[in-house]
């Protein structure tokens, strides 16, 4: 009996051992980068690995297959992408606008070619070729439009407007994980008063921007990201963790 549980402990000791190697080389490769842009060893929480990935593998699609986006989804990613915000702000003045019927989506097509019609080079485009593109337009699944309502506090409209970006960078990781990529279109364009009164915005409303959204069947190259490190500027020195207690 005393052969037996040396044996067992001795496993037992074997699978910690192979359980704790295996995840020192998970998190190995799942590695961070650290302020001076090498790779370092994650020091996310094994829950948090997933949206990691998500955050460096999503990519912007534009060549989308032909596939309808369910309703239902659509309205829980949206949901739950507004959860996941929770800066202040008047959630009755931020609005979805979602263009998916084939009646919505030429509506949307038009009032987007309007708005480039009347800049640069599209000035120059037969009437026919402008068409065209719009009938393109129409042929993605599904068009988003994200409006604020204006306000005449500067600082309001300052939220609004990160409230929006922030719940569509959610919106857009979710969609990635449900095999759904997008455009998120923040063009010029943008605040063109064609395109605004095209797609039934009220005065007191602004447009943050479109999205495009699909499903797709190739992934395109990924490209080299600009490192983090380059985004920031720190004001003095970041504690080591050890130093935080």
């Amino acid at each position: 009996m005393d052969d037996l549980k040396m044996a067992e402990e001795r496993e037992s000791g074997r699978t910690r051992d192979r359980d704790a190697k295996r995840a020192s080389t998970r998190a190995t490769s799942q590695g961070n980068h650290g302020l001076d842009g090498r790779i370092t060893q994650s020091i996310l929480p094994e829950s948090s690995h997933e949206a990691a990935h998500l955050i460096r593998e999503r990519r912007t699609i534009r060549k989308f297959v032909k596939q309808s986006v369910p309703e239902q989804e659509l309205t829980a990613m949206l949901k739950l992408a507004a959860d996941t915000v929770t800066l202040e702000h008047d959630k009755e003045a931020l609005r979805f606008i979602i263009f998916a019927s084939e009646e919505g989506k030429r509506k949307a097509g038009a009032a987007i070619m309007a708005a480039y019609s009347s800049q640069g080079l599209y000035r120059l485009m037969p009437g026919k070729v402008v068409q065209a593109m719009a009938e393109r337009v129409a042929q993605i699944p599904l068009i988003m439009a994200v409006s604020i309502r204006e306000g005449a506090d500067p600082s309001f409209h300052d939220r609004q407007l990160a409230a929006a970006s922030a719940i569509v960078q959610s919106f857009t990781l979710l969609a990635w994980e449900r095999k759904l990529g997008l455009v998120w279109n923040t063009e010029p364009i943008i605040g063109h008063e064609a395109l605004t009164a095209g797609l039934g915005l009220a005065e007191d409303e602004q447009l943050v921007c479109l999205l495009y959204i699909g499903g797709y069947d190739k992934l395109p190259k990924g490209k080299r990201r600009t490192p983090a490190a380059d985004k920031w500027t720190v004001l003095g020195t970041l504690p080591d963790k050890e130093d935080e207690s």
